[in-house]
């Protein structure tokens, strides 16, 4: 098991380290046809992404470049958003190798507490965006229903 782990994550660091930085951020679409792919895998339905809680993941992805966490910059929990959100996912990357979906999604799968809100049994929708703060970096936020 810390063999396979060890291997998927040496495979993520050099596919990073040898990406071309030309590349541009992908669209959430990507996100979410990469977190699908993954619930299939695992038996699971598809979910679809759900135009209010795109509208809280863009919320949280401006908030998170304030203050890259799970409490929101008021120092309220993320979940007071909204009372639609059930999950939430962040990834905040300084680089366009980070920013690509593959990579976004491979981190959270890697995380248990995040593959877990991707895998959720009863999930049906999520919200997914891409906000570029005035630092230059980019804060990804997925909010599950």
């Amino acid at each position: 098991m810390r063999r396979a782990i060890l291997s998927v994550f040496l495979v993520l660091v050099l596919g990073i380290l040898f990406q071309p930085i030309t590349v541009k951020a992908a669209r959430e679409d990507d996100i979410l046809a990469l977190m699908n792919d993954a619930r299939a895998q695992q038996g699971l339905g598809a979910v679809s992404l759900d135009e209010a809680l795109t509208g809280v993941a863009r919320t949280r992805a401006e908030e998170c470049s304030s203050s890259f966490s799970h409490v929101r910059p008021n120092g309220k929990a993320w979940h007071t958003v909204s009372s639609s959100t059930k999950a939430e996912n962040l990834a905040h990357a300084v680089n366009d190798n980070q920013q690509k979906p593959e990579n976004v999604v491979l981190a959270w799968l890697l995380s248990p507490s995040h593959k877990a809100n991707v895998m959720k049994k009863n999930c049906t929708s999520v919200g997914i965006a891409y906000y570029k703060g005035d630092n230059g970096d980019t804060y990804i936020v997925c909010e599950f229903n």
